[in-house]
């Protein structure tokens, strides 16, 4: 009897609670399940370090010593730049990038900059991969290197990543290397310089693959229809089971039908759409008529064409789809006219197609060509116009020939410096230049300053060791010419020149560090000889020469006068 009774207020209990709670006390439903549900994890690519340089950033040195650096750009050891140095700069270096650089005569520089891995590996490989230039100039002591080291044992991982470089290298390095889960590492790059080129860093990526996770559920039933993407259902009796979604594949498609001005959705609400026919007139170039649009309306806003990897083509199937031109014409004169008949672009109203088109001039090659011209620039007079071009600029021919008609060939401002607008630099060097009346040099003393007699003489000039020579890789366009077949050529040594008259030795040249105007100085690959300065110091040897033959003679004169006294 008595175990009757205890069954009977267990049944009455669940009949009056009727909630069942799992990992709560406290049930809110009739099954109430409280549980954490993490996914699982697949793996993949983990970012350790990804560092472009792009932001601000300041630069840690494991090691940073400098002496003999003035300029601001050599004192510094490492730091990220925008601008560098193109002596210096990776062809892949954009936005921002870690620079060093030595370019001054003394300057040492012995830096390593150290950048630290934002996370510690969790597996035992990573892949690194930067880009990098280091351009070597001359001497024993330069050099770079970049290593991976481990910073909990304060020792560097397995070989260098890039070997101690002792020639010029502008590339990228991408490899893996092994490590120890839970340790803290950077990469390093060291750099040693004196009066040398210098070096940059970027886009620097550290990266490991993860091991993939299982999840953890709170809710699993496995009842043999259980299957991935299947969603929970019932039938009419309230039975559950796993069912694959209406439409299939986990998705739940719809059908859109259109009757009239209604638009219908299955299983959904419809849409009455607006009724009416006739034109209707779209903003900014489009017109519909009809069920027709057009292309051909005036623009109210600011338009772009974004063409991304896309090409703009206007193309037809008929000769005669281009009869005329394509004109960009503005208020009151044309911006650019298109005349496909002559193959030619003008720019500006007045660029019409000189007179000379289509007669024939002959090169110094004596082969006749014949001119064909397919721009004109123009800027609405009779003077002035002026053709604006990038930073570099350069044109190029198939006969390698520039022709220019005109009275003059002038720069734009008289230059007053030895290096402002020149004709060639160090490295870009003329094979010869012909003309007429020789080459004339300003000599006004109303635009000298600092005038002092010369110091050189006769002394310096017995010290000059003259030489005939051939040159190296000697070659016109694609040509090489052998030695043989040179003229012997006769001159100096700059490096002797160097020693004895250093002034008429370019080592350094001015080039433009920007278009404001602004120059900076780089070191010549090459040194560079200004033979007319020595002409100064020939003259003010023969002075001396002259002038110790006066004494001779006036010697040469008492001696002849003594012997004849000696004679009587």
């Amino acid at each position: 009897m008595k175990k009757i009774l205890i069954l009977l207020s267990f049944v009455i209990v669940i009949s009056v609670k009727a909630q069942v709670g799992i990992n709560t006390t406290i049930p809110t439903a009739t099954l109430h399940v409280v549980g954490t549900t993490t996914l699982p994890s697949g793996g993949g690519t983990v970012n350790l370090l990804n560092q472009n340089f792009d932001a601000a950033y300041a630069v840690t040195h494991s090691s940073n010593t400098t002496s003999g650096c003035a300029s601001p750009a050599t004192v510094n050891g490492w730091e990220r730049t925008t601008t560098g140095n193109a002596n210096a700069n990776c062809t892949t270096c954009t936005g921002g990038w870690l620079f060093i650089y030595s370019d001054e005569s003394g300057c040492d520089q012995n830096s390593t900059a150290s950048i630290n891995f934002t996370s510690a590996p969790t597996s035992t490989t990573v892949t690194i991969s930067f880009d990098y230039r280091y351009n070597y100039f001359t001497g024993s002591a330069e050099s770079f290197r970049a290593y991976l080291w481990n910073n909990t044992t304060n020792a560097i991982v397995g070989a260098n990543l890039v070997g101690v470089l002792s020639s010029d290298a502008n590339t990228s390095f991408s490899g893996t290397r092994t490590v120890v889960a839970g340790n803290s590492y950077s990469l390093r790059f060291e750099y040693l310089g004196t009066f040398d080129y210098g070096a940059s860093i970027d886009n620097v990526l550290v990266t490991e693959t993860s091991a993939p996770t299982g999840g953890s559920y709170s809710f699993r039933l496995e009842d043999g229809t259980q299957a991935s993407g299947k969603v929970m259902t019932s039938d009419a009796n309230g039975n559950g089971y796993w069912a694959t979604p209406t439409g299939g594949s986990g998705t739940d498609s719809q059908t859109l039908s259109l009757v009239g001005s209604t638009l219908s959705i299955s299983n959904g609400n419809s849409v009455t759409l607006p009724s009416g026919s006739g034109s209707y007139t779209f903003t900014n170039g489009l017109t519909l008529t009809g069920s027709t649009a057009r292309l051909g309306g005036t623009l109210t806003q600011g338009t772009a064409l974004n063409l991304d990897n896309y090409d703009l083509t206007f193309s037809s199937n008929t000769a005669a789809a281009f009869p005329g031109q394509i004109i960009y014409q503005g208020t009151n004169r044309v911006i650019m006219d298109t005349d496909f008949s002559n193959n030619y672009i003008n720019f500006g109203t007045d660029a019409f197609i000189d007179s000379d088109d289509g007669t024939t001039f002959v090169d110094t090659g004596s082969t006749t060509f014949t001119k064909d011209f397919v721009a004109g620039f123009d800027s609405g007079g009779s003077g002035g116009t002026a053709i604006a071009m990038g930073s570099i600029e350069y044109f190029v021919d198939g006969t390698n020939e520039l022709f220019f008609e005109g009275s003059g060939f002038n720069p734009m401002s008289d230059e007053t410096s030895s290096f402002g607008n020149t004709l060639g630099k160090s490295n870009r060097r003329w094979g010869a230049v012909y003309a007429t009346n020789g080459v004339i040099t300003t000599s006004d003393m109303n635009l000298k300053t600092n005038v002092k007699p010369l110091s050189y003489g006769l002394n310096e000039l017995l010290k000059l060791n003259t030489i005939t020579y051939n040159w190296k890789n000697y070659k016109l366009g694609n040509t090489s010419i052998p030695v043989e077949k040179q003229e012997k050529k006769i001159g100096f040594s700059a490096q002797q020149l160097l020693e004895v008259l250093p002034e008429v030795v370019q080592t350094h040249s001015w080039i433009p560090a920007n278009e404001n105007g602004d120059y900076k100085q780089i070191k010549n690959k090459h040194l560079g000889v200004n033979y007319s300065d020595i002409i100064p110091v020939t003259v003010k040897a023969i002075q001396e020469q002259q002038t110790q033959i006066e004494d001779l003679k006036k010697e040469i004169a008492e001696l002849k006068a003594l012997v004849k006294a000696l004679q009587k």
